[in-house]
């Protein structure tokens, strides 16, 4: 008798629901992100989709009838650096009578190459890809270009992918705000990221050891902070260094979000910017609510980006051609209050 596969095949959102008991509705709405359902109950949805083997279904308008369609594959969807990209994107297809495309990838391997794949057999006329995992293989990456369809990549750190790149220069942007901070005297140095294996925090990382070797200061990889860049966890981190005398002078930030996190930690424990620690961030150029004082930042554009990225795709579309180039946005580094070091009279 011939034993039975108890794994489905076409794993369905209902299916997702049942696993962990709650209805389809908010599985749906948890799988694209939105903004009513807490983080928690998404990170939930997701691990029981990843354990199951779930691939999204691509949208009705996107087969091979309707050939005017682009996509842009974006790993964060909350990231106010791809949401300036998806605007610019998006004004640029409309213009262009195109429609766009943007399928989220959560940070996901599986669902990277799920849409690749589903890309590959649909008239997708171009896609954008925003990467995220330095070390993961590129094989469904590669495949978009052998078969044809224009690409470009941001955040590209892999030069075998023979298609057009366009990054901000993040390393180059961190290694300056690390000299800073240095020349202002500071001796140890802070460093919020996530994880290594996407570019961006890979780049950030890359800058700032640089300076680091540079100087006569040594690498301590207790002040590397690598995780989740979530409150509590941020918190964590840096009440850990405060309760055993090793707070920093001198303090690094990814993106917004987590400057937001650090500044309120600090004035909890009346700590002032710039008196008691100096303090950079990585920025949009996007208001933070918590800081009392001008912060300086490492500053990239994501709707300048996007529009480059844009021009190039569709570039290639009028071509029928896919284009090898890499073009790298300077970061912007703009000095104001919390990293000067006031001196005494």
């Amino acid at each position: 008798m011939k034993k039975e596969n108890n794994k489905k095949a076409n794993i369905t959102v209902k299916d997702i629901a049942d696993s962990i008991d709650i209805s389809a509705s908010t599985v749906s709405r948890a799988l694209n992100n939105h903004p009513k359902i807490s983080q928690s109950t998404k990170e939930k949805v997701w691990a029981a989709a990843k354990k199951l083997g779930y691939q999204p279904n691509i949208p009705a308008y996107m087969n091979p009838e309707n050939s005017k369609t682009i996509c842009f594959l974006v790993p964060e969807i909350d990231n106010a650096f791809y949401i300036d990209a998806i605007e610019r994107v998006q004004n640029f297809a409309k213009n262009n009578d195109y429609n766009l495309y943007i399928a989220y990838t959560n940070n996901s391997i599986e669902l990277e190459k799920s849409y690749a794949r589903s890309i590959i057999k649909l008239n997708i006329e171009g896609v954008i890809i925003g990467l995220f995992d330095k070390g993961a293989g590129s094989d469904h990456l590669s495949a978009l270009i052998n078969h044809n369809i224009p690409t470009v990549f941001i955040n590209n750190t892999d030069q075998n992918l023979k298609a057009v790149n366009i990054s901000p220069d993040i390393s180059h942007g961190s290694y300056l705000a690390v000299n800073h901070l240095i020349s202002m005297g500071c001796k140890s140095i802070s460093i919020l990221i996530n994880d290594r294996k996407n570019p961006y925090y890979a780049d950030i990382i890359d800058g700032y050891s640089s300076a680091i070797s540079a100087s006569d200061l040594t690498l301590n990889e207790e002040m590397i902070y690598e995780g989740n860049l979530v409150k509590e966890k941020i918190y964590n981190y840096l009440d850990d260094l405060y309760e055993n005398f090793k707070i920093p002078d001198g303090i690094i930030s990814p993106n917004n979000y987590t400057s937001s996190h650090i500044l309120s930690w600090l004035k909890k424990k009346n700590l002032k910017i710039p008196k008691d620690l100096l303090f950079v961030g990585f920025s949009n150029d996007k208001n933070i609510p918590d800081a009392d004082i001008s912060l300086t930042t490492v500053q990239f554009s994501g709707s300048e980006i996007g529009e480059k990225a844009a021009e190039r795709l569709f570039e290639q579309i009028e071509k029928s051609k896919v284009m090898d180039d890499t073009i790298v946005i300077p970061a912007k580094f703009i000095i104001k209050g919390s990293s000067l070091k006031i001196k005494k009279l």
